[in-house]
C-alpha cells in the first residue's frame, strides 16, 4: 500500500472512530446502525483503487446493507436486531471486497469464501499494515520537523496513551486514595474514566475501520486466479482434491434414498391431509410432534443437499440421473409441506410464540432453497446452490424484519382471544399475558391497541409492565438520545402515553 495512501486510510479511520464513539458510545442501538453502516459504505467506495471496476451483478449488496442496518432503527427485537446487525456487517465487509476490485455474485462459492476468510482475518491485522505503512516514506517525520528515527517514539506514545489511561482509570477506581491523588495531582477537569472508556471505543472502531478500509482500497493480499469451477469440475480434473466413486454407483445411491423417502413420504401423506384428529390419534402431544418433524426436516434436507452435491460431482447427466436428483428434491418438498401442516396444527391449537415464528421462517427459507435446489439441477448450475441459498436467507431476514414477529405474535394471539372460533376444541383458547408483557416494544401497540377489549384480569397483569415500560422510554437518556432513535421505540412511546398520560 502507497504510504500518501495509508496515511488517509488512518485519517478516515480515525474519524470514523470518533463517529462511532458519538454513535455508539453508552447510546441504545437505533438509528446510529444505519449511520454508520451508511458512512462505511460511502468511505469504502471512496477508497476503492483507482480504475478499479465494481460488477454490476455486486450492486446489490450495499443496498442488502442499508437495508438490514434500517432493520435495527425499526424494529427493537433483539432476535431481528441481532440478524440485522450480523447480515449488515457482512454485507459492508462483502463491499470492501467488492470496491477493492474483486467480484463476488458470480464467482463460485470456494472464492466467495476464501475472499470472506481472507477479509475477517485481514480486518484484525489490518490496522497494523496500515500504521506500518503511514510512516515509511519519512513524511510524517518531515512534517513533524524530525527525524526518521523520531516515529518509533510517536507511535510508542500512540499506543502507550489508551494504556495508561486504562490503566489509571482502573486503579483510580480500584483505590479511593490514589483516586483522589490521580484527581489532585492532574486537576483534570474531566472524569479520567470516561475519557479512558471513550479513547477505547474510538481506537477500537479506528482499528478495525482501518483494517476494513485498507480492503476497499486493494490491500488485501488476496486476489482469486481463475473464473468460478464447479465441484465436480475440480473433482475429475487430474488436479482435483475429490476422489468420489463412478456415476453408477452415485446414481444407485440417489436410486435408493429415493425409494427411502418415497416409503417416509407414503407414510406422512396420512398426516399430511389427516388433520388435528389423526396427529391426536397416535397418541403424540402437538409439542412433540411439532418439534420433531421440525429436527428430522433439518436432518433430511442437509443430508439432501449433500448428496446431491457429491452425485452431481460424480454422475454423469443422464435422464435417469435427472429424474432420481429431481424426485429427490420433490420428495423433500413432500415433507416439508409435512411439517408446515403439523406446525400449522400446533399453531392454531397453541398460538404464536417467537420461537415457532422462526419455524416457520425456517420453512420458507428452506422451501425457497427447495425450490432453487430442483431449477439448478435442471440448469446444470448446481454449483450456485450456495449463493441461492444465501439468497434467500437475505430475503427471509429482510421479511421477517418487515413483518415484525413481536407485533404479528401480539396480533395473532389477542385475535385467537377475541375470536374463540379460530380455536380447535382441543386447543388452549387463553391469553398467555406474562409471555407478551416479556415481548419488546415492537409488541406494544398491539397490546394497548387490545386493552380496551381484553378482561379486568389481563389488564391487571399488563398495566404495571406497560407502566414501567413508559416510565423507561420517557426517562432513560440512552433511549432519548437522537443517535438511539428507533422506530419501534418511537410508536411504543406514543402508544403508553396515550394510555396512561391524564
Amino acid at each position: 500500500m502507497d504510504p500518501r495512501l495509508a496515511r488517509r486510510v488512518a485519517l478516515a479511520a480515525l474519524l470514523l472512530g470518533i463517529l462511532g464513539d458519538l454513535l455508539f458510545d453508552r447510546v441504545a442501538l437505533g438509528i446510529n446502525v444505519p449511520i454508520a453502516i451508511g458512512a462505511g459504505l460511502v468511505a469504502a467506495t471512496l477508497f476503492r483503487p483507482a480504475g478499479s471496476r465494481i460488477d454490476r451483478l455486486d450492486l446489490w449488496i450495499p443496498l442488502v446493507a442499508m437495508l438490514a442496518a434500517l432493520g435495527v432503527a425499526l424494529r427493537a427485537d433483539p432476535t431481528i436486531v441481532a440478524f440485522d446487525l450480523a447480515l449488515a456487517g457482512v454485507a459492508t465487509l462483502a463491499w470492501m471486497i467488492c470496491c477493492s476490485g474483486v467480484a463476488l455474485t458470480r464467482r463460485s462459492v470456494d472464492v466467495v469464501v476464501a475472499a470472506g476468510a481472507w477479509a475477517g482475518a485481514w480486518l484484525g491485522i489490518g490496522g497494523v499494515v496500515v500504521a506500518g505503512r503511514a510512516g515509511s516514506d519519512g513524511a510524517l517525520g518531515k512534517a513533524l520537523g524530525s527525524s526518521r528515527g523520531a516515529l518509533p517514539i510517536i507511535r510508542g506514545v500512540a499506543l502507550a496513551t489508551p494504556v495508561v489511561l486504562v490503566l489509571a482509570a482502573l486503579l483510580a477506581s480500584a483505590d479511593a486514595v490514589f483516586g483522589k491523588l490521580i484527581g489532585n495531582l492532574l486537576k483534570l477537569p474531566f472524569d479520567l474514566s470516561d475519557l479512558a472508556v471513550r479513547s477505547v471505543v474510538v481506537l477500537a472502531i479506528a482499528w478495525l475501520a482501518a483494517g476494513a478500509l485498507s480492503i476497499a482500497a486493494g490491500g488485501l493480499p488476496y486476489r482469486p486466479e481463475s473464473p468460478a469451477r464447479s465441484l465436480g469440475a475440480a473433482a475429475r480434473s487430474r488436479t482435483g482434491w475429490l476422489v468420489l466413486p463412478g456415476a453408477t454407483e452415485a446414481l444407485v445411491v440417489l436410486v435408493a434414498v429415493d425409494a427411502l423417502f418415497g416409503a417416509f413420504v407414503a407414510v406422512q401423506v396420512a398426516y399430511l391431509f389427516g388433520g388435528l384428529g389423526t396427529v391426536l390419534g397416535t397418541g403424540i402431544t402437538f409439542s412433540d410432534y411439532a418439534r420433531e418433524g421440525y429436527f428430522q426436516l433439518i436432518a433430511v434436507v442437509a443430508f439432501a443437499g449433500v448428496l446431491l452435491a457429491f452425485a452431481e460431482a460424480a454422475a454423469h447427466r443422464t435422464r435417469t440421473f435427472l429424474v432420481a436428483a429431481l424426485g429427490l428434491v420433490g420428495l423433500t418438498f413432500v415433507i416439508l409441506a409435512s411439517a408446515a401442516v403439523r406446525l400449522a396444527l400446533y399453531l392454531q391449537a397453541y398460538g404464536w410464540t417467537e420461537l415457532r415464528f422462526y419455524v416457520a421462517a425456517s420453512m420458507a427459507w428452506l422451501a425457497i432453497g427447495g425450490l432453487l435446489l430442483g431449477i439448478l439441477i435442471a440448469r446444470d448450475r448446481v454449483r450456485w446452490l450456495a449463493h441461492g441459498l444465501a439468497l434467500g436467507a437475505v430475503i427471509v431476514t429482510l421479511g421477517v424484519t418487515a413483518i415484525g414477529p413481536q407485533s404479528f405474535i401480539t396480533d395473532q394471539n389477542v385475535a385467537r382471544v377475541l375470536d374463540p372460533a379460530r380455536v380447535p376444541a382441543s386447543g388452549h383458547a387463553g391469553l398467555d399475558t406474562e409471555y407478551l408483557s416479556e415481548l419488546g416494544d415492537d409488541a406494544i401497540p398491539s397490546l394497548v391497541d387490545a386493552w380496551p377489549r381484553v378482561d379486568a384480569a389481563t389488564r391487571a397483569v399488563l398495566q404495571p409492565v406497560l407502566l414501567s415500560r413508559w416510565y423507561q422510554l420517557r426517562d432513560d437518556p440512552t433511549t432519548t438520545s437522537w443517535p438511539s432513535w428507533n422506530l419501534a421505540r418511537e410508536r411504543a412511546r406514543s402508544a403508553l402515553e396515550a394510555l396512561f398520560r391524564p
